[in-house]
């Protein structure tokens, strides 16, 4: 039954992230067989890292839900079968095991029994049973954790969690690196005796104890980590039974002030009011809100590992620009409420006016206070020419591009009310939000060069011109990126009504065939994909941040390619990776609106 609604209800967009996780998992699945294969003269050290590595693959199961949504097949499904709660909870566990997922978590668990084998054949043998339990546990916390996250989806506490887990997902993608520069530490010294507590008394652990008392011929160790695997999988097979069926958590109301409120005079303020609300109250923005800010300070936490602090300067750029890609599809996510704006026509202005101006609230004071923060932190006096320059000009390239964008490219999604707690169900704003980083990126350019310019020169006076430069092309962009937007509003405004409510564009009756749309096919989304990280990695952390760790004269090799080379070779490779990433950022840009733009009608002879 679970293979029959997968395959009834797959499409080009559900492939292309199953198979995107399929690859990655298997990636992740042999580097933890790799790292079983270590040298084993420290069997100890050897078994921390195994720790180590087996609780990320269970977070990886437990925050899951968070982008995946809910299960194919769940318990709503058999409301009308006389099936007790407890065995329709075995038997849907039994579905979870069948999947990608579950076959390439059995491939990773995999290291147990390598680990085992190197102890001794008992402790092979022993690997087995602790594989099986210790897969089922996993998975069945995951259905846990989905049926916990699907009752906070609606409420804000459920969008703050989310938008952290999404926030550590990105950070961890980009910064996987510091796994294996960390292995060699780990295995030299393993961790601290408290760390290496805390790691075996995770249940996901329970199954490495095993099979490492084994190799001890520790039998009551042994009998005591299955056992405990197999009890803990009884009673949370048996908690989830109780929590199968009817919902008992009602929809979370967000109840406004009892004080009463003037009603605004200007209809801008009226709409920026109205936005400053929903940033606070609707899951989606809050979600968008959480992600920028700790995506930003994470990713400037990260070289404190090398003892650097060269990012932390830019961490409010980076929430500028992440605030701006979240929220591309500004009009999408509100749904049909358009209708109340276009029920008073000569209001678009103060609407898209409001919408900038609330956008600039929520994230301005943010990305200004990361920035100072950073800045302070970092002690570089001429960091702040570019840190300033940069985060200004996002701000206002941020401003106004998300109305003029969310006009011109809005993807239909649901009305917030019924919003779900997957993101495949929110509509795909993957292309949207690729052309978001490029123009916010380019729009910001200009300041960032006269601030080079100053920086070549040697000139302090030029490169604080910059900020200046900034400042003014930010409130250029926002100004003329949103009378833009407020047109296009006006002049589009049915049509895009019209394409939330059907999802689909306003098409002439003759032209309805020929003239429809494709989806984007699965290969060409996955060249999107690459063009679009090969595009992002290159030109900031080996392009960018090389350029000006080379003009200030502050030197962090971490793990940029260029400072690694010979000094006659960084300064091309820094900027062959400038190039590489701007060619492959716009070929990305240029095969996603050829991919999304419908054919002209042929010309009438």
């Amino acid at each position: 039954m679970k293979l029959a609604v997968m395959r009834h209800s797959s499409t080009d967009e559900r492939q292309i992230w199953m198979t995107s996780g399929a690859t990655a998992g298997l990636v992740a699945a042999g580097l933890t067989i790799w790292f079983a294969t270590y040298d084993i003269s420290r069997p100890a050290a050897l078994m921390d890292l195994l720790a180590a590595v087996f609780a990320m693959w269970a977070f990886g199961w437990i925050a899951a839900p968070v982008w995946g949504g809910q299960a194919p097949l769940r318990a709503e499904h058999f409301a009308h079968h006389p099936v007790p709660r407890v065995r329709l909870a075995a038997g849907l566990l039994a579905a979870s095991l069948v999947g990608i997922g579950a076959g390439v978590t059995v491939v990773g668990f995999g290291a147990l029994i390598v680990f085992g084998a190197r102890l001794g054949i008992v402790p092979a043998l022993v690997a087995v049973p602790a594989l099986v339990l210790q897969l089922a546990l996993v998975v069945l916390l995951s259905r846990l954790a989905a049926r916990l996250f699907g009752a906070l989806s609606r409420s804000r506490t459920g969008a703050a969690i989310t938008g952290v887990l999404t926030a550590v997902l990105l950070v961890a993608s980009q910064a996987g690196w510091i796994v294996f520069i960390a292995v060699e530490a780990v295995l030299a010294t393993g961790f601290s005796p408290g760390v290496s507590a805390v790691l075996r008394a995770l249940p996901s652990s329970w199954g490495l104890v095993a099979v490492e008392a084994a190799a001890r011929s520790d039998w009551a160790v042994v009998a005591a980590a299955l056992l405990g695997l197999a009890v803990g999988l009884v009673l949370l097979t048996l908690l989830w039974g109780r929590l199968l069926g009817p919902g008992r958590l009602a929809r979370s109301v967000v109840r406004g002030s009892d004080r009463s409120r003037r009603i605004p005079s200007r209809p801008v303020t009226a709409v920026y009011l109205k936005e400053l609300r929903t940033w606070r109250r609707d899951p989606l923005r809050v979600q968008g809100l959480v992600v920028a800010p700790v995506f930003a300070v994470l990713t400037g936490l990260v070289p404190l590992a090398f003892g650097s602090t060269a990012f932390l300067p830019y961490a409010g750029v980076l929430a500028a620009l992440l605030g701006a890609v979240g929220s591309a599809n500004l009009y999408g996510q509100d749904g049909t409420a358009l209708w109340l704006t276009l029920l008073r026509p000569g209001t678009e202005r103060a609407d898209v006016r409001g919408r900038q101006l609330g956008w600039l609230t929520v994230f301005g004071p943010l990305s200004l206070g990361l920035t100072v923060v950073g800045g302070l932190w970092h002690g570089d006096p001429d960091a702040w020419p570019w840190a300033l320059a940069s985060v200004t000009a996002a701000l206002g390239a941020g401003a106004g591009l998300v109305p003029l964008l969310a006009v011109d490219q809005l993807v239909p999604g649901p009305d917030p009310h019924r919003n779900r707690d997957s993101p495949l169900d929110h509509g795909d704003v993957t292309g949207l939000s690729f052309v978001m980083l490029f123009l916010a990126i380019t729009a910001a350019s200009p300041a960032l060069a006269v601030v080079a310019a100053g920086e070549a020169m040697d000139s302090p006076a030029l490169r604080w011109t910059g900020v200046a430069a900034g400042v003014g092309l930010g409130a250029v962009c926002a100004w003329a990126f949103g009378a833009r937007a407020a047109r296009r509003l006006r002049e589009r405004g049915p049509e895009l009504l019209y394409l939330m409510r059907s999802g689909k564009p306003v098409t002439p009756p003759e032209e309805e065939t020929e003239q429809a749309a494709a989806p984007i096919p699965a290969a060409r989304q996955a060249i999107l994909w690459t063009l679009f990280f090969v595009g992002v990695i290159a030109l900031f952390p080996q392009g960018l941040v090389p350029l000006v760790m080379k003009l200030s004269g502050e030197i962090a090799r971490v793990w940029f390619l260029a400072l690694h080379l010979p000094d006659p070779w960084q300064w091309p490779t820094v900027i062959a990776m400038i190039l590489l990433g701007l060619t492959s950022l716009t070929l990305c840009v240029h095969l996603y609106r050829r991919s999304t733009a419908r054919p002209r009608p042929p010309a009438t002879p």
